[in-house]
């Protein structure tokens, strides 16, 4: 068995979206020292910061929390396909990409992790994403997860709030900021778990693949 991780290490250089959101900053409030015999740490972390999991509640007015979502979702068999050539990923794409029928877990690796982006410090908004008629193709064909290599799954712009709503609103759960530079597109098992946290629309996670 052979473990690829597929999550992006934070720290406070993280990329955050635009540039402004609340990214990732560490406070000790315990250091092994005199009067000390162990080392503690609190944190301010964004919940879309490194490798995280949108669920529903995100865009969905009403809609359920990260402690909600299914685990026979977060894990299970998955198919990595790569699309390059694109800023915006279509239904075109999706028709010719060779996605299996029997596929409900979809990561896109695409010109951005040739980019190197989730690397750079600096946001990018010229990134590929997910098009509006393409999120429509992933709900009709009964995707229930989709997993991409930036940190949001629509392309830049208005178009991003209609993806996230298609997708969300149709309960797929939708895995952002994944690190693809080792990964050979393919079939894998896929596991990516946020903490059990009620209320919150979203959470940083670590994400595997695992080759069987």
């Amino acid at each position: 068995m052979v473990i690829h991780d597929i999550s992006l290490a934070v720290s406070p250089k993280t990329v955050t979206w635009d540039g402004v959101e609340l990214g990732f900053s560490p406070l000790w409030t315990c250091r092994i020292g005199p009067g000390s015999d162990c080392n503690v740490s609190m944190w301010t972390v964004g919940a879309h910061t490194g490798t995280h999991v949108d669920a529903p509640l995100h865009f969905v007015a009403n809609g359920g929390d990260i402690a909600g979502l299914d685990l026979n979702t977060l894990v299970g068999p998955a198919q990595v396909v790569e699309i390059l050539g694109t800023q915006e990923i279509t239904s075109e794409d999706l028709d010719t990409a060779g996605i299996g029928e029997d596929i409900v877990r979809v990561i896109f690796k695409t010109d951005n992790t040739q980019r190197q982006l989730v690397h750079d410090t600096k946001f990018h908004a010229d990134y590929t994403g997910v098009g509006q008629e393409a999120a429509e193709w992933l709900v009709a064909h009964g995707v229930k997860l989709v997993g991409v290599d930036y940190l949001s799954v629509g392309v830049y712009g208005e178009k991003n709030t209609k993806v996230h709503q298609t997708l969300l609103g149709a309960g797929v759960v939708i895995l952002e900021t994944l690190s693809l530079d080792e990964i050979v597109p393919g079939r894998y098992l896929l596991a990516a778990l946020p903490p059990k946290i009620a209320d919150i629309e979203g959470s940083p996670c670590r994400a595997i693949l695992i080759e069987e």
